[in-house]
């Protein structure tokens, strides 16, 4: 259910109803804790893939494989002035998150920047 909430979203008239089934799975009181882990990391999932919409393309052998192991994956995201960001990501990785997370390691590298070129010009 997790590798399916990750990667395709269900139509809007049982995604409620899902997404309620698996927030009692992973709240409820007799749940194993490894259960609950694994009912958590689905739920978001699913919260995730609602609002994204489902993939285009189909999911990896490796994407799969790091979802269900629990690690991240990573990629090199190259500009036109020869710069490159390392990100990381997971199979309900969007686009719009990846352009969130550049855009937030551009603001900190322009800042970081600016400080060292005010302290170079303070020293």
């Amino acid at each position: 259910m997790y590798l399916c909430a990750s990667s395709m979203s269900p139509s809007k008239d049982i995604s409620s109803y899902l997404s309620e089934y698996i927030h009692n799975i992973a709240n409820g009181v007799g749940t194993d804790s490894e259960i609950q882990v694994l009912a958590l990391n689905t739920l978001n999932a699913l919260k995730h893939s609602v609002k994204a919409g489902p993939r285009h393309i189909i999911p990896g052998r490796e994407e799969i494989e790091a979802l269900l192991t629990g690690r991240k994956l990573t990629t090199i995201v190259f500009f036109l002035d020869e710069t490159f960001e390392e990100i990381t990501y997971d199979m309900s990785t969007t686009v719009a998150d990846a352009v969130e997370v550049l855009e937030s390691l551009i603001y900190f590298s322009l800042h970081l920047h600016a400080f060292l070129t005010h302290v170079w010009y303070v020293c």
